[in-house]
C-alpha cells in the first residue's frame, strides 16, 4: 500500500498565522514569547489562528532551522505504567545504532498535555514522531499532519492514522482474555481497568470484555475502574470491591499486565488461592507477568517488535525511501498460564 498524503504537511510559517489573524507578523511573534504585552482580543485572535493553522513556533536558533537535530520523539500515554517500555526499548534499540536519540514525553493520559507537549517536541525540531498510542485531541492531530516529519502511531490500529501505525486488535485481545476465562467455567468475571478518560486502549479493551460476557450469556456488570495515575492500592481496592459486590466473584480480567500482578499480589495478601478461588487474567507485555507466582495468563503482545518496525518506518522515511505497509498489525498470542490452569 502507498503512504497516503498528508493535507498541508508543508511547514507553516509566521506569516501564514498573521494573514490568518489579521496582524503583523512582528505581533504573532510577540504574542507566541510575550503573551502578557499584548491585548487581549489580539493574543485571543492569534491564538485561535494557531491553533486552526496546527502553527508549530520554531524554537531551534534560526541558523539551525534548516539541519536535522538527530532526535525522535516518543510520545507515552503515562509514565506511571511500565507498559510501554518495552515499545521504547525497541525504538531505542534500533534508532541508537543508526546515530539517533530518542525523547521521551508523557501526556499524562491528557488531549490537551498532548499538544502542548507535541508543540514543544516539534518547536525543537524532532525529525520524527512515534506515539505509544493513537492521537486523542483533534488539535494534536492537526499539528501531525502539517508537521512535515514522520509520524507513527503504536499500540492500537486505525484505519485512519496520522501517517502510519503499528499495533494489534485491542477490543479482541481483551475479547480472547475474558474468553478464556469462561472456557475454565468461570461465570462471575469482574473487569479492572485503568482510567478511561484520554485512553483509547482502555475503552477498546472494556468493550472486548463486554462482548465476550455478552456472547457468553454473562452479566457484565462487575467493573471496577481505577483513578488515575493508577498504582497497586488502587487495584487493591478494586479488587475488594469487587468482591464487596459479588461475593461470589471466581475470576477478574485486567486490562493490563501491572494491574493483574497487583490484583495476584492482592488476593495472595487475603488469602484467596489464585486460581482455586481466583482466576486472573491480563494482557500486555510486562516481564513481571511472566515471573510472578503463579504466572498470569492472558493477552500478550510483541511490544519490543512493535517498536522495532515503528523505528524502522521512520529510518525508511529518514533515508528518502516509500514505506509500502503505513499499516502494520503485530497481533497478538493467548498465554494460558497457571494463574487461571494451575
Amino acid at each position: 500500500m502507498t503512504r497516503r498524503s498528508r493535507p498541508n504537511s508543508g511547514r507553516l510559517r509566521l506569516e501564514d498565522v498573521a494573514a490568518a489573524a489579521g496582524v503583523s507578523p512582528a505581533t504573532v511573534s510577540r504574542t507566541l514569547r510575550q503573551p502578557d504585552l499584548v491585548a487581549e482580543a489580539t493574543r485571543e485572535a492569534v491564538q485561535a489562528a494557531v491553533a486552526r493553522l496546527g502553527y508549530i513556533p520554531d524554537l531551534v536558533a534560526g541558523s539551525l532551522a534548516s539541519v536535522r537535530t538527530g532526535q525522535v520523539a516518543i510520545v507515552v500515554p503515562s509514565l506511571a505504567t511500565p507498559a510501554f517500555m518495552g515499545t521504547v526499548r525497541g525504538i531505542s534499540d534500533t534508532l541508537l545504532p543508526m546515530g539517533l536519540q530518542c525523547v521521551l514525553g508523557d501526556r499524562n493520559l491528557s488531549g490537551d498535555n498532548e499538544t502542548s507537549l507535541l508543540t514543544s517536541l516539534l518547536g525543537r525540531r524532532a525529525d520524527a514522531v512515534i506515539l505509544a498510542d493513537t492521537v486523542e485531541s483533534p488539535a494534536s492531530r492537526v499539528l501531525l499532519e502539517r508537521c512535515g516529519v514522520p509520524v507513527v502511531e503504536t499500540w492500537t490500529l486505525t484505519r485512519d492514522p496520522v501517517d502510519m501505525n503499528v499495533g494489534f486488535d485491542n477490543r479482541a485481545a481483551a475479547r480472547a482474555a475474558t474468553r478464556h476465562l469462561v472456557a475454565i467455567g468461570r461465570r462471575r468475571i469482574g473487569m479492572i481497568c485503568g482510567p478511561l478518560q484520554g485512553n483509547v486502549r482502555g475503552r477498546l479493551r472494556r468493550r472486548g470484555f463486554l462482548d465476550a460476557m455478552r456472547s457468553a450469556g454473562l452479566a457484565p456488570d462487575l467493573f471496577a475502574e481505577l483513578p488515575f495515575p493508577p498504582n497497586l492500592g488502587d487495584v487493591d481496592h478494586a479488587l475488594q470491591s469487587l468482591m464487596a459486590a459479588a461475593p461470589d466473584l471466581d475470576a477478574v480480567f485486567c486490562s493490563g499486565d501491572t494491574f493483574a500482578v497487583g490484583a495476584l499480589f492482592a488476593a495472595q495478601r487475603r488469602g484467596w488461592a489464585v486460581p482455586g478461588r481466583l482466576a486472573i487474567a491480563g494482557l500486555g507485555d510486562l516481564d513481571l507477568a511472566d515471573q510472578v507466582v503463579p504466572a498470569i495468563s492472558g493477552a500478550r503482545i510483541p511490544g519490543y517488535r512493535m517498536g522495532q518496525i515503528a523505528a524502522g518506518m521512520v529510518m525508511r522515511r529518514l533515508g528518502g525511501e516509500a514505506v509500502e505497509r503505513r499499516i502494520v498489525d503485530v497481533g497478538f498470542t493467548l498465554a494460558e498460564r497457571a494463574s487461571t490452569l494451575g
